[in-house]
């Protein structure tokens, strides 16, 4: 079995809207020029991708300065598609209104907008993984029983640590009924997600732990988390799915494995 062919659900993409790709036009050769739902869904049909998670940045740049109008966004692209396209809400950092407004937002998304997951981007936020100004949004996520992914690919030193992984390890610590989701493997911190995480997806880091350590140890990094852990991801349009089907056909997965990582695990999370 091939991974171009076997069904599989994207499980960390990003589409923007109509305004902000047209915006985009002024750079040249900018990577989110593509970030264009008609130009995902031929990828879909071309690569066998029945549904893809669509994950905001928690940034007013490539969405809006309103968390509400992205969710609504979202909303109506799952409308639209049948629930091909499957929303995560959207959360803005709003300085001392966070606390009290966030999980208000998350709960309009989830309940009006019939989002499904909550994003948090601790870097974008300005804020670390395990800030206590994000408990509060964090029990509503519980309370509504859906899952939670968190940005984590803390690249650089400094301001970018906030969302290392040992920091969301925290939180799951914190949330136990939560399923928490630690986006990109944790990105160069991998082992301290290997230490505590629950899920992990292999958006945007896999091609590079490839070119850093070749295919053979970047196989026993994933085989480290467990193929009942790892979820399918891409982070398009920064991610490539030629690319990726190409790398983890040259691993040593089973089909039985394949498809737990390709959409039973994220099935599983979504209670879909």
């Amino acid at each position: 079995m091939k991974w171009k062919d076997i069904k599989k659900i994207d499980a960390h993409i990003h589409l923007l809207p109509s305004d902000k790709l047209e915006e985009l036009k002024q750079y040249k050769n900018h990577p989110y020029q593509a970030a264009s739902e008609e130009k995902y869904l031929k990828l879909m049909d071309e690569f066998n991708i029945e549904k893809a998670l669509l994950m905001p940045m928690n940034d007013m740049y490539f969405y809006y300065n309103n968390p509400d109008e992205t969710n609504e966004f979202f909303g109506k692209l799952q409308k639209r598609y049948n629930d091909r396209f499957i929303g995560f809400a959207d959360i803005l950092n709003t300085g001392a209104y966070f606390i009290e407004d966030t999980p208000l937002v998350l709960e309009k998304a989830i309940k009006e907008y019939k989002l499904k997951g909550l994003k948090i981007h601790p870097s974008n936020l300005n804020m670390d993984a395990d800030d206590l100004k994000l408990v509060p949004v964090l029990r509503k996520a519980a309370e509504l029983k859906i899952p939670v992914m968190i940005h984590s690919n803390p690249c650089r030193t400094g301001y970018n640590n906030n969302c290392a992984p040992d920091k969301i390890n925290k939180m799951i610590k914190v949330f136990p009924d939560l399923d928490i989701i630690t986006a990109h493997l944790g990105g160069m911190k991998y082992m301290d997600a290997i230490s505590g995480c629950t899920f992990v997806d292999i958006s945007y880091i896999l091609p590079i732990l490839v070119k850093l350590h070749g295919v053979e140890q970047t196989n026993r990094i994933l085989r480290m988390f467990g193929t009942d852990k790892l979820i399918f991801g891409t982070d398009y349009p920064e991610g490539n799915l030629e690319t990726y089907c190409d790398i983890l056909d040259q691993m040593d997965f089973t089909v039985e494995e394949m498809e737990q990582i390709a959409y039973k695990n994220i099935i599983k999370i979504l209670k879909i």
